[in-house]
């Protein structure tokens, strides 16, 4: 999905950020991507949605811990 996006899909992501500041910021990154923060989760993750062109630039954020899809986590 990162190396090899496929054009108008939606990628649904568990992100873990890794502080509460990182938290905040990622809201607006997410949204200036172009995507959106769709629930919070236990423990300070939550799950963002957002073209999988994009994905690639989400992970480059600084102040993530972890990146998961959701479809393998069952969310």
């Amino acid at each position: 999905m990162r190396d090899d996006p496929l054009e108008a899909e939606t990628a649904e992501l568990r992100v873990e950020p890794v502080d509460d500041d990182a938290r905040a910021r990622l809201s607006d990154y997410v949204c200036s991507l172009g995507g959106s923060v769709e629930r919070e989760l236990q423990f300070g993750g939550v799950v963002v949605a957002l073209d999988e062109t994009n994905v690639s630039a989400l992970c480059e954020f600084d102040g993530i811990e972890r990146i998961e899809t959701v479809d393998t986590l069952g969310y």
